[in-house]
């Protein structure tokens, strides 16, 4: 189902609708407002490169799919570095380089790396390996599903 009214260009980072609607939610969006402008979800596969969602091919939407789902499947938390002794010797993202605050939304990496939860949601867009010891995330991932 298609309902993209207008291709307005929007940056809606790695293939994310505005609003957070899920595919579910934006067709019964669509269906409910079939008048209403949709803003197109915008894919960068690279930094160069730029495509509409309506672009992709079916084999490329699912491999957007999927990557997102395992995205999902990483812990995530809140930087506390008093918490335990792990956090205290890591003060910033390597990927944006900020320094990390009390509270900062953060994930971690199967190699007890962590990043800002939007850096490295961003990150693994592009890139399966950790941006610090470029261990395959992939794989540390689909193997904690074979052992449970």
């Amino acid at each position: 189902m298609q309902c993209f009214g207008g291709y307005r260009m929007v940056d809606l980072s790695q293939a994310h609708v505005s609003g957070s609607r899920s595919g579910y939610e934006l067709q019964l969006f669509c269906l409910l407002y079939p008048e209403e402008q949709v803003p197109v979800p915008v894919y960068h596969p690279t930094p160069s490169q730029t495509r509409l969602a309506t672009q992709l091919t079916e084999e490329e939407q699912i491999r957007i799919a999927q990557r997102i789902g395992l995205i999902q499947h990483l812990p995530k938390g809140v930087y506390d570095p008093g918490r335990d002794g792990s956090e205290k010797k890591i003060r910033e993202c390597v990927i944006c380089m900020m320094d990390f605050v009390y509270g900062d939304p953060i994930r971690f990496l199967p190699c007890m790396h962590i990043y800002h939860l939007d850096c490295i949601d961003d990150w693994l867009m592009r890139s399966f390996t950790c941006p610090s010891c470029m261990e395959p995330v992939d794989a540390a991932l689909l193997s904690s599903y074979e052992t449970n």
